[in-house]
Order: C-alpha cells, then structure tokens, then sequence
C-alpha cells in the first residue's frame, strides 16, 4: 500500500484527527469536537507562474462545519524526510483552501441571484480560517520552517524589505521531540504512534512499551499499517495481517497483537525444525544404505552417540 495513503487512513479518523489538532496543535484546549468534523477533498489547485492550474494533494482536510457553515478549516501534512520548500508548499495549500471558499460564497450568491461583482464576495462575507499542520516523523528537521528561511535578502535591504515581504511560517510537530507532558495529553491509537517515535532509538523503553502498554488501538488494521510504514518493521505489517474480525471492530493492544505474531513464528520456526530434521534423517540412512551400513540403521535411536557420529560422518550436521 503507498506510503502516504497508509498515513492518512488512521489520521482520517475524527477521533485521532482531534486529538492530533487539541493536543499538538492547540496545546491541550479542547477546541475541536470529532462530532462537527466533515471531510473535504483533499485535492487542491493553485496557480502556476504560467497562469495555469496546478493539482496536488494534501494528506488529510478536514473543516468544523457548525450550522451549515466553516467555522475552521484543517490540514494535515505528513514528511518522513525534510522539504526545503514546506513553507511555499503550506503557503499554496492554504491559499487554495481560502480560494476554494471564495468560489463556494460566490456560487451561493449567484444562486440567491445576488452577485457581487467585481467585489467577488459582499463586504459582511468572511472566510474560515485555515490551520495546517505539519507532522514530522524522522529524526531532525533541518528544513526551514518559515518563508524568510527560503528566502536571501539583500543585506543593506534586508530591514526595509522584511516590513514590505509578508512571513509565512509552518506549523511543524516533530513527533520524536514531543514532551511526555504533550504525548500523555493524547487519548486516541496516534499516543502509542507518539510514544513509540519517541523511544525507538531506546531499546529498554522501546521493549518496556511494545510489551506492557494495555491501551485498546481502536483502529487496529489502520494503526499496525502506519506503524509499519514509517519504521519498515515488518512485525507490525504481520500482526494486522492476523487480526480476527472481531479485533477489527472493537479493537486490540499492541502487545496482544505482537504476542500472536511473535508465537506463530515460534510455531512457524518449530515446524520448520521439525521438517529440516525429518529431511537430514532421510539423508542420513540414504547415505548409510548406499556404504554398506544399512545394518546400522536400527541401531541410530539406541546407542547414545551413534547418531550425531554418523551425521558428521556424512558431513550432515
């Protein structure tokens, strides 16, 4: 499954969206409810220098949709590897998702046949904020995280034209730097997401929460998915694979999950033993019959010894 499709699947979800926005974003406030989340399309167009459209695709968009209208407007990106250009990236989004505001007021005012002309939208006509977040899982951002970052002013121009030039920073999480004060705030599946970022270059601790943590993942196949993706652990890929149908629906820990993951390889590697002996045993007295000592067949279970001497003898150990 793409990389990024895997991502946006759990964070999709209201409750885990809420919980990255009110925790992370808006720093313990509870300032979103998952029951006035609406979806919106996560395609956007902007503008290219030529005057034409330009699509990309955002992660995930969601708006708080209260009465019929946008009292906010969300997005959220996700890097594993640091962009250069994530503030002009975030600055096109966020322009696309006001743009796409004002073509939705000037479609209602056509349809009440009150046009505003070359006003575009009537004086009282306000558009919903956007707030974009930017989810970081690698090490260390190293990337810029405002505008003026990407930008060289001329030295002597450089107070004038910063009062002339307009800012635009990003709203970056870096998951693996989040305080244990901030991941404890968390409620949904992306807590453990956090609290293994965190830890994975930390075996004891790392071993402590793959093996204690006893919080339900409500969207099991989802999580196992993501966590999967951006550790390249395939451990996590296989335990989604045997999750029953039950667990599916109402939900699973993590160390239940890896626990039958982590048997059924004993199991599989048991198997694998027993076959591999049976194999070098037919070797063996193959090898005994076709020298003359088939007589000592019968004897390999009963004279201690006798069956490890004959595996070396016959280079099968």
């Amino acid at each position: 499954m793409d990389k990024d499709i895997t991502k946006k699947r759990l964070e999709d979800y209201n409750d885990v969206f809420v919980d990255i926005f009110n925790n992370m974003v808006f720093e313990g406030d509870e300032v979103l409810d998952e029951d006035n989340l609406i979806s919106l399309p996560t395609e956007s167009f902007t503008r290219k220098a030529g005057g034409g459209l330009r699509q990309g695709n955002r992660d995930v968009r969601k708006a708080d949709n209260r009465n019929q209208h946008y009292r906010l407007v969300f997005g959220l990106e996700n890097q594993e590897e640091c962009d250069n250009t994530m503030p002009e990236r975030t600055m096109g989004y966020d322009y696309a998702a006001y743009e796409e505001q004002i073509k939705k007021i000037m479609e209602k005012n056509d349809k009440a046949k009150k046009p505003a002309y070359s006003k575009r939208i009537h004086d009282e006509q306000k558009l919903a904020p956007v707030v974009t977040a930017v989810l970081y899982f690698g090490s260390n951002w190293t990337g810029p995280t405002r505008l003026y970052d990407m930008l060289e002013f001329p030295e002597e121009l450089r107070e004038r034209l910063e009062k002339l030039v307009p800012d635009y920073h990003i709203n970056l999480i870096e998951v693996k730097k989040l305080p244990e004060k901030v991941r404890k705030r968390l409620t949904s599946d992306f807590r453990l997401i956090a609290e293994y970022v965190a830890c994975r270059n930390q075996p004891k601790k790392l071993d402590k929460l793959l093996a204690d943590n006893k919080q339900v993942i409500r969207h099991p196949e989802e999580f196992f998915d993501l966590l999967g993706t951006i550790t390249s652990d395939k451990r996590f890929l296989e335990a989604k694979e045997m999750l029953t149908e039950e667990e599916r629906k109402g939900g699973v820990t993590m160390c239940d999950g890896l626990d039958r993951r982590e048997k059924r390889a004993i199991m599989r590697g048991e198997k694998e033993g027993e076959k591999k002996g049976e194999n070098r045993m037919l070797q063996l007295i193959q090898c005994m019959a076709e020298n003359g000592e088939g007589n000592l067949i019968t004897e390999l279970g009963k004279k201690p010894g006798l069956l490890q001497k004959m595996y070396k003898k016959y280079g099968l150990l």
